[in-house]
């Protein structure tokens, strides 16, 4: 039975770890025009386009901005640094750019910038993992006035999802700091604000940019950024009044947070969670089979995860990856009964009546609550006979070996695409450097539904997909989080998305 114990002996214990935070230098949530925030751990760039971790991004994105925002409550894309956009057909897109930006060391910002970031986009050595982004991605030119015209190999119908991708450099500044690495240590931006203090595993700080084009956040001179991969630390840790923001709060600890005045804002969340169930060439494992992979979603009770370790705070897959309010999602589709009995003969058919030993990977401080549902995971198994030998990761090292396809044959993850059926589910093709999954039926299903404009033709193909990814069984499916934030009253206008992205534009402090 899984239980809130763990998480109730935090909130006892935790209030004592907060001492650690000490040594690395109080945080300034008390200092007027300082916005001080916690999250779960240190990006290892600030050029948000080295990788898709929302926590890197939004940091990066202080200093470095997009052409475009996709603002979700009013379902709008809104302009950065470019104006506008118009498609002269359906695999050409002219984007109008601001005039008179220029970047912090005084480069301009025009259309030779944009078209150099486009380039350094759509260098898979450089840029691999927007490569689901910039593959669709043919070229890019100089158009008329301050134009630039961006040519696609074929439509899309989301083309503002590549367009909100795309941050823009400065040319000079890339190429003398020496590419991606140098950039990413020390960036230069368009941004609010500049860097001013980057201290690895303890704090950044980001000062406001006096001279930035458009306005700033009202009252926030300062942003310090603190890593904090303990859940319950992060949470006790705003409760005594250290932070303005803390992200990826446990469950349980809301309580208490509400309790002491502050806020808590439920967001849900794009992130489907998941345990990878490697078939991948050259892996020879028992997932293999698709009676395994289909026994293992049997053994373990998904609805027992979301109640007893978030309080039912965090909805069913029903055996698909598509959210019930996205373009495919298929009614008709049910998940994988919670049915032990099940699953044992399912892997007696499979030729493992004695069960198995299989390594389970997971990261502990990646995501709330990540190594308590591991646990569970692991504890559900041993009761079918499959024996998981569990290997905690670090943050980094996780981001490291999932990028890396390391993260066989069994591991847990939460994917939080850009909100298109495309994005989510092209993160199991075959090829991609996300995906555990070999499947070229899938494949094709894949590549119809990215370039089918037509919107009723397009749900069909995602409804094929899912109900074959279903029968496969090709992952263990989880839950849909929903994200909490805690907040303290002297910050108005913050709101995340429900890819974890968040931004400063109309954000104030008091």
């Amino acid at each position: 039975m899984i239980t809130r114990r763990l998480f109730t002996a935090g909130l006892v214990t935790a209030p004592v770890l907060i001492s650690n935070l000490m040594r690395i230098g109080a945080a300034s949530a008390a200092k007027s025009g300082v916005l001080s925030i916690a999250q779960g751990f240190d990006p290892v760039s600030l050029w948000p386009n080295f990788s898709t971790t929302q926590e890197q991004i939004n940091v990066g994105n202080l200093i470095v901005e997009s052409l475009f925002w996709i603002d979700e409550e009013e379902s709008t894309t809104q302009p950065i640094l470019a104006s506008a956009y118009e498609m002269l057909d359906d695999k050409t897109v002219c984007i109008s750019l601001r005039e008179n930006i220029k970047f912090t060391n005084g480069e301009p910002m025009d259309v030779d910038a944009v078209l150099h970031s486009i380039a350094v986009f759509k260098d898979l050595t450089v840029t691999p993992a927007y490569g689901r982004y910039s593959s669709i991605i043919d070229g890019a030119e100089k158009g008329e006035d301050n134009q630039v015209i961006l040519k696609l190999k074929h439509p899309y119908p989301a083309v503002e999802l590549i367009l909100s991708q795309i941050f823009i450099l400065p040319p000079k500044y890339w190429n003398e700091v020496g590419g991606a690495e140098g950039f990413g240590s020390k960036p230069i931006g368009t941004g609010p604000f500049k860097l001013g203090e980057w201290i690895r595993d303890s704090h950044i700080v980001m000062d406001s940019n006096s001279e930035y084009w458009g306005e700033l956040p009202k009252g926030i001179e300062q942003i310090v950024l603190r890593p904090i991969p303990d859940d319950m630390i992060r949470a006790q840790a705003i409760i005594a009044g250290e932070y303005d923001i803390v992200t990826n709060i446990p469950t349980a600890s809301k309580a208490q947070i509400d309790a002491a005045g502050l806020k808590t804002l439920s967001v849900p969340s794009y992130r489907i969670f998941t345990v990878s169930l490697s078939n991948l060439p050259g892996q020879d494992t028992p997932l293999k089979d698709v009676k395994v992979r289909q026994a293992i979603n049997y053994a373990v009770n998904k609805q027992g995860i979301i109640d007893g370790l978030f309080l039912g705070e965090a909805r069913s897959l029903r055996g698909q990856l598509l959210r019930d309010n996205q373009l495919g999602f298929d009614s008709g589709i049910d998940d994988y009964p919670y049915n032990p009995t099940k699953a044992r003969e399912l892997l007696v058919e499979a030729g493992f009546p004695d069960g198995f030993d299989i390594t389970f990977k997971f990261p502990t401080g990646r995501y709330a609550q990540d190594r308590e549902v591991a646990e569970a995971i692991s504890g559900m198994l041993a009761e079918v006979g499959i024996r998981a030998q569990m290997v905690s990761l670090e943050p980094g090292e996780f981001l490291r070996q999932l990028s890396a396809r390391e993260l066989h044959p069994m591991g847990y993850v939460g994917l939080a695409p850009a909100d298109d059926p495309d994005m989510q589910m092209s993160q199991y093709r075959s090829d991609w450097r996300y995906s555990y999954v070999n499947n070229k039926d899938l494949d094709e299903l894949i590549d119809a539904g990215g370039q089918e404009l037509d919107w009723k033709k397009r749900d069909e193909i995602y409804k094929k997909a899912s109900r074959l990814f279903h029968d496969e069984a090709h992952v263990l499916f989880l839950y849909q989080a929903i994200d909490l934030y805690a907040i303290s009253d002297r910050v108005e206008g913050f709101n995340p998305r429900g890819d974890q992205r968040w931004v400063v534009y109309g954000m104030s402090l008091e």
